[in-house]
């Protein structure tokens, strides 16, 4: 699904990098990054603190409208939309000037446009793609380059190469994929997600069900002229954190499983057991184990390796994560109100921590909320983020760390002996660095965005993104 936003361009000289001062000020970073605790897969993590863009005086953020048709607040209008790259290379921003929008990549603004798209920096940080309404059309922007007009087009992918982009595009009454400048037949029943696999050479996605079939799993070379179609399958698809393996929901008589196989492989099948319902699919991190959810006859299970182990009343809080030992799965599940059958409010003990497939008795402590489960390499230490009453926490290993307004995205340092986390005090906004028992070793300095953590190629540093006043700065810190 797309959601084409209104923003609103400007014109501008590229910043030259400097060394940043360390001013603080305020506002919470994007909850939606997603936590990283290893550089990310190809490439490598910028290890020195570089200022990489300064937002001008002139510039506002993005006006406040609504994505029609979808049920949405409008966005806010305080806060500028801001995406570092993974690597720290690379930054972009929505401005808004004189009634239009641009965007600001490095430092260096792009062509004026009334409305863009969702903004996809490369892994490398040295690319840039988003959507625009060019003379009523929708174009993909890549590099500064407008592509061909379609109705529509969606989030732009890029390989872990950085070489290729792919996004969905609509024109008529069919949809495509489109990777670079090369387009694939098309059909009327939409696409879900793209995944490039680890060496950007194939593609995968997912041809939503019709009148006349119940959705199709591709993996394609990127000239679409290779391909392997599995049948009635990807309703749920998923790719391994190196994206050499995918996992997918097949349905069979009414009935669904999970099919497994490699990018290179694809004839060579893994299939699960047959259930009434599966979902919360999720691959371990040897890259190979996948675990999920499944219903049968009213009951539902946590499945890893075809073992089955009854799933307690409640609702998931987010995925179930596989333990690195892949002894166990771990999974926070908060109560149901049986007056409303949603997840109770502001209850003390509505969300706790469960561990499946081992034998331990000991009763996990229950909280108000709780989220955000992570392990240590090894998996002998976990950490979620809880709140009580008014405070949120890291609990690590049943360790409650210091109180907070907000805590989020957790996460362990390569060798799983430090825990870093986000979060906001007084209007503070800030990394902490944890001990295994969740106490504090340091709080960096605060500043008015902060965006989600990653470390260093050698394990010794922490990097994020940083919105300090009007600089853009790519943050490296001493663990």
């Amino acid at each position: 699904m797309m959601f084409p936003l209104v923003f609103a361009g400007c014109s501008r000289e590229p910043q030259k990098p400097k060394e940043p001062s360390a001013s603080a000020k305020a506002e919470f970073a994007q909850e939606k990054q997603k936590p990283g605790s290893l550089p990310p897969a190809g490439k490598e993590i910028s290890a020195r603190t570089t200022l990489l863009a300064t937002i001008a005086d002139d510039e506002k953020p993005q006006a406040a409208v609504a994505i029609a048709g979808h049920g949405m607040p409008p966005a806010s209008s305080s806060l500028f939309q801001v995406i570092f790259s993974e690597s720290g290379r690379g930054v972009a921003y929505i401005a808004e000037k004189g009634g239009k929008v641009c965007v600001v990549y490095n430092g260096k603004a792009g062509k004026q446009y009334a409305t863009v798209g969702t903004v996809a920096l490369s892994p490398d940080g040295r690319r840039i793609a988003y959507g625009a309404i060019v003379d009523g059309k929708w174009r993909m922007v890549i590099d500064g380059k407008e592509g061909e007009s379609y109705n529509s087009v969606g989030t732009p992918v890029f390989s872990p190469d950085s070489e290729h982009v792919a996004y969905k595009a609509m024109l008529g009454e069919r949809w495509f994929i489109v990777v670079d400048n090369t387009v694939n037949s098309g059909t009327k029943a939409n696409y879900a997600k793209q995944e490039f696999n680890a060496d950007s050479t194939l593609i995968a996605y997912v041809e939503n069900a019709n009148d006349n079939n119940k959705g199709r799993l591709i993996v394609s070379d990127l000239a679409f002229k290779k391909q392997k179609i599995m049948e009635a399958s990807g309703a749920l698809m998923i790719t391994n954190a190196d994206k050499t393996r995918i996992a997918a929901v097949s349905i069979s008589n009414n009935k669904q499983s999970v099919r497994e196989f490699s990018f290179d492989r694809p004839d060579d099948v893994k299939k699960g057991q047959l259930y009434d319902s599966v979902g919360n699919l999720v691959f371990g991190d040897d890259g190979k184990t996948s675990a999920y959810i499944a219903e049968k006859n009213g009951k539902r299970y946590v499945i890893m390796n075809g073992r089955e182990e009854l799933l307690p009343d409640g609702s998931l809080v987010g995925p179930p994560v596989i333990r690195p030992d892949l002894k166990a799965v771990g999974a926070i599940i908060a109560k149901i109100d049986p007056a409303s059958q949603h997840v109770a409010i502001n209850s003390t003990d509505n969300a706790s921590l469960h561990q499946f497939f081992i034998n331990d008795t000991r009763k996990e402590k229950d909280y108000e909320e709780a989220a955000t489960l992570v392990y240590n390499r090894d998996g002998s230490i976990y950490a979620y983020v809880a709140r009580t009453g008014q405070g949120w926490f890291v609990v690590v290993n049943g360790e409650e760390g210091p109180v907070f307004d907000r805590v989020v995205s957790p996460v362990f340092n390569p060798d799983g002996q430090k825990l870093v986390y986000r979060a906001r005090k007084d209007g503070k906004r800030f990394v902490v660095v944890a001990d295994t028992k969740g106490k504090t070793i340091r709080r960096h300095t605060a500043y008015e965005q902060v965006f989600q953590p990653v470390f260093t190629a050698d394990g010794k540093a922490v990097a994020y993104g940083v919105k300090d006043g009007n600089r853009l700065i790519w943050k490296v810190e001493a663990l």
